[in-house]
């Protein structure tokens, strides 16, 4: 028999939420249950400040027992739970339910953009297992961090990163065993991944409450500037400014994730592949300003040039943000000067 731990009663809804404030973003590690013996959150669940309105509305208060501190590699592993679940919803219903969408997952992705070290969190998230559900929170974070960059308020960064985060939801219709084959696909299996972007709109339009620009941006993503992309072959100005921001950090952090089939893509040649796409199938604004941020994370970092030598990123050119300045030894290297040389990889 189950043991329901009684809650101590608080006078005033605003005064008990208000104390319970400090545990958003601490994860609990027991079962909540109010008076009557009814669940009212689970163990494992990371807390949000939706969690923490419905306990006070229910008059509970927690203690600082019944909960841990939540390092960022286990939020990242509780929201990958999440949007599994999401993906088997979708997958067995055709439909998705924004509730858990807005007040689970979003606010943990959220949580994660916040990070100081947002590129520990990227790296986690670009192992090969569960690819779909890290590449979903990886793009979300991404389109978040582009945004930014494009001057975005508060109000648009959160209905981008939504965007972004179901920009994939339709793959939870393509067989697992087409997603994850070791090999190239056929043409007919390759056909049929494309039909992703229609699954993924048919899914958030037959769901209630979302808006349905994100369902625009689940068919769009594969768009791309100069006609090449599908489901449609828009161009240009055709495509939803959301749906070209969600392009860009998809193609990032697909070329940077290990795959079933596939190693990352070193990561200056992720940089030269984008920066040559940027007037070509790319929106060219969106790619720079996101090189330019990505580029910006990694100053300070030491990296080891493709002639061997080793430095540190000190400064980073709006213009060509690939080619940034190297400090070498107390000496400073444009490597826009000197296009034979490259970054070949970050070390830390």
């Amino acid at each position: 028999m189950r043991e329901v731990r009684k809650r101590k009663v608080v006078g005033r809804m605003n005064e008990g939420q208000s104390r319970q404030d400090v545990y958003v973003g601490k994860r609990l590690n027991k079962n909540i249950y109010n008076e009557t013996g009814t669940l009212v959150i689970p163990a494992w669940r990371v807390l949000t400040k939706k969690n923490i309105v419905m306990l006070a509305s229910q008059r509970i208060i927690l203690s600082e027992d019944d909960v841990e501190p939540v390092t960022i590699l286990h939020l990242v592993d509780s929201a990958i739970k999440e949007v599994r679940d999401l993906f088997d919803h979708a997958r067995n219903l055709d439909q998705i339910p924004f509730t858990v969408i807005r007040d689970r997952i979003v606010p943990m992705i959220m949580q994660m953009s916040n990070h100081p070290n947002l590129n520990q969190i990227l790296s986690h998230l670009e192992l090969y297992d569960e690819y779909v559900y890290r590449h979903s929170i990886g793009v979300a974070l991404l389109s978040k961090l582009i945004g930014k960059a494009r001057g975005f308020d508060e109000v648009q960064l959160l209905e981008l990163t939504t965007a972004g985060f179901l920009h994939d939801i339709g793959k939870a219709k393509i067989p697992s065993a087409i997603l994850n084959k070791p090999g190239k696909l056929t043409d007919e299996e390759y056909e049929l991944v494309k039909d992703h972007t229609v699954y993924g709109y048919e899914i958030i339009k037959q769901s209630a409450g979302i808006p349905e620009r994100h369902a625009y941006v689940a068919l769009q993503h594969h768009e791309r500037e100069d006609g090449s992309g599908y489901p449609f072959g828009l161009k240009g100005s055709e495509i939803d400014v959301y749906s070209k921001i969600v392009a860009v950090a998809d193609v990032f952090h697909a070329m940077v994730s290990k795959r079933v089939y596939k190693n990352p893509v070193p990561f200056y040649k992720v940089l030269k592949e984008m920066s040559d796409n940027a007037y070509g199938t790319l929106d060219p604004a969106i790619t720079l300003s996101f090189l330019k941020r990505i580029m910006d994370l990694l100053i300070g970092n030491k990296v080891v040039l493709s002639d061997g030598r080793e430095g540190k990123i000190v400064m980073v050119s709006e213009q060509d943000p690939a080619h940034p300045f190297v400090e070498i030894n107390g000496c400073y290297v444009d490597l826009s000067k000197e296009q034979d040389i490259h970054v070949e990889s970050i070390v830390g």
